[in-house]
């Protein structure tokens, strides 16, 4: 008698057209992604009304100030999705010292040399996207553990084998993660002792270098014949993948325009905040879509 695969309490499901075990979305996922995307129309309408609502010049630059520090928590989006507590970690110390440096940056004081919070700053967000990167590399075959061992022993259960669910809050020694957090721990490194001045162009070169990669990834993973969910699963990560796409690009050109240190700079900066943990988002929501193993 052939014996069925193990169903993990409906959150695996088994794909009848090409015999393979993939991830169901949480079954709150569709309220999460319409909290999500509600949040920003409004702020996004919110930051566009902005001379309205201030029109005293004074008023627009102390609300710019808050907005500059509120703004970064908008990492609660992707952490709440991202798969695993090694990029929850990251995109939280993202978060924290992105806060850190925009506290110095407005005139507030912390204790030690500000310029660390803004080296520390730029550090985990290049790390966090080369992270996220990686993340999308084709999954490289592992020892599960059997299910007497999922139900006898707490490691086995949370530190072993696949996902159970989308976005857990679990870390899974996979080989994939072992070579996420040392690529990114390598390149975090070389970040840190190239700081200053003459590091920025190596910081630019890990960025781009590391999209580039995801996109070739994606599309590596999408012709792929053999890919290992199905056609609705497809189309979910092409429109996913768009969306982080379209996110990204308009995150980057706020980031640019928030340089140029006029009165709307502030808000600017707010916005590449907003969008850039919004694109983040959305690529882990594409991720849930790839292959598991």
């Amino acid at each position: 008698m052939k014996v069925q695969p193990y169903n993990y309490k409906v959150t695996a499901k088994y794909d009848i057209e090409n015999q393979h075990k993939t991830l169901e979305e949480d079954e709150d996922q569709g309220e999460m992604d319409t909290v999500f995307f509600l949040s920003l129309f409004i702020y996004t309408i919110y930051l566009s009304s902005i001379d309205i609502l201030y029109p005293d010049t004074e008023d627009k630059q102390s609300v710019g100030k808050l907005n500059l520090i509120m703004s970064n928590l908008w990492t609660f989006f992707p952490v709440m999705q991202a798969q695993g507590l090694w990029l929850k970690f990251l995109l939280t110390m993202t978060c924290y010292y992105s806060i850190t440096w925009h506290w110095t940056n407005i005139g507030m004081s912390l204790p030690g040399n500000t310029s660390y919070y803004a080296i520390l700053d730029a550090i985990f967000s290049i790390v966090t996207i080369i992270s996220y990167c990686l993340s999308w590399l084709p999954k490289i075959k592992t020892k599960l553990p059997t299910l007497e061992q999922e139900k006898s022993h707490c490691f086995y259960r949370n530190c072993v084998g696949k996902p159970k669910e989308t976005s857990e809050w679990r870390c899974r020694w996979t080989p994939n993660l072992v070579l996420n957090i040392s690529i990114s721990t390598f390149f975090g490194v070389l970040l840190y002792t190239t700081r200053g001045a003459e590091g920025s162009m190596i910081q630019i070169i890990c960025c781009w270098t590391f999209i580039t990669i995801a996109i070739l990834l994606a599309l590596y993973q999408l012709s792929r014949g053999d890919m290992k969910v199905g056609k609705k699963y497809r189309n979910k990560f092409i429109f996913w993948v768009l969306i982080g796409v379209v996110f990204g690009c308009v995150s980057f050109i706020y980031k640019m325009k928030s340089d140029n240190q006029d009165e709307n700079s502030l808000f600017n900066h707010s916005v590449w905040h907003t969008y850039v943990m919004s694109c983040a988002y959305s690529f882990s929501r594409a991720s849930e879509y790839l292959e598991i193993y």
